[in-house]
């Protein structure tokens, strides 16, 4: 495994939020500017990345010996689905062992569950296990927008128009047919659909959406980086709950996962494609959401600073302590 590649990919993360600090410091990128690049982000460059990977694919495989048949093709739609409910549940543990305050414990799961799959995740796959690793990478990150626009929105509060409502009462009021037209949920079906029946788009759409879809992860790291503008890094690195929970989620977390999913597939490809994944640091929609359900924007973005941090030297820990 090359883990140079694991702190190249880091390398440009942490480049890339940095230049956003500095813009909000500018006031280039001010509030009004980051709340449109969140809406850009959201409704816009992440749902054409998700059509654009999913016919990327597609031509991928076309071109190989042994291409995915639809057995092979549910079986990893399972095991991504498999892969969210195994997160939730050690989420919800791991928040309630630590006892998070109410108020933080949202922000919390959603760092928790919903990982750095997409801008970190696909080029590290790619790197180890090829074309085979990124297309179980491609299915995992159509499930990752499934339930994050969904269960992530009802996490957040997102679901509810009462300010203040519990996550039950959330839960109860789940305008469900609102949340599955979001333009993410919509692409992805569609990039379904384009994989399933080997539908090749015009070049003119299929470079469109690639363009677009590419600006979603810079644009992203710049918000997460504009949000950090004014956080002092002494007050980040001093929160005793935050470090702790950084170890735990950026260890501990990954090897309790890691015995879960080998008793549930012995596959040497997907088993640490799936480890790979459980490994990224916090995804940048948990600052993007945090902005856009008035969640505590702080927190969610020390905590997606913090993680891809020290996921410089968790990353390769549990690799080479799982699968060296």
């Amino acid at each position: 495994m090359s883990i140079s590649v694991i702190i190249e990919q880091m390398g440009k993360l942490f480049v890339i939020l940095c230049l956003g600090t500095i813009l909000a410091r500018l006031e280039i990128l001010d509030v009004h500017t980051k709340q449109k690049l969140t809406k850009l982000l959201l409704y816009v460059t992440t749902p054409l990345m998700m059509i654009d990977a999913f016919h990327d694919r597609m031509l991928m495989l076309e071109t190989q010996e042994q291409a995915a048949n639809a057995v092979s093709v549910g079986m990893l739609f399972a095991f991504s689905f498999a892969f969210y409910i195994i997160m939730i549940v050690l989420s919800l543990l791991l928040v309630f062992a630590m006892r998070i305050p109410k108020e933080d414990r949202r922000i919390y799961l959603f760092m928790t569950i919903f990982g750095n799959v997409g801008f970190m995740g696909f080029p590290v796959v790619e790197s180890v296990y090829g074309t085979e690793g990124l297309f179980y990478a491609a299915i995992l990150n159509s499930v990752f927008n499934i339930f994050v626009y969904t269960f992530g929105v009802v996490l957040m509060g997102g679901a509810s128009e009462k300010e203040g409502a519990s996550f039950a009462d959330t839960l109860r009021g789940i305008p469900w047919k609102k949340l599955l037209l979001t333009p993410a949920v919509l692409c992805t079906a569609v990039g379904i659909v384009i994989f399933a029946f080997h539908i090749r788009l015009p070049g003119i759409l299929a470079d469109t959406c690639n363009t677009l879809g590419g600006l979603t992860s810079p644009i992203a790291m710049l918000v997460v980086g504009a949000n950090l503008n004014g956080m002092k890094f002494r007050e980040m690195v001093t929160d005793m709950r935050m470090n702790i929970y950084v170890l735990l989620r950026q260890i501990a977390l990954p090897l309790v996962f890691w015995v879960i999913i080998r008793l549930l597939t012995q596959h040497n490809v997907l088993a640490p494609t799936l480890l790979l994944m459980s490994c990224m640091p916090a995804a940048n929609t948990t600052a993007l959401f945090a902005t856009e359900y008035h969640g505590n924007e702080k927190l969610a973005s020390q905590g997606i600073f913090l993680t891809t941090l020290f996921s410089l030297i968790s990353f390769p820990l549990v690799i080479w302590i799982c699968v060296r």
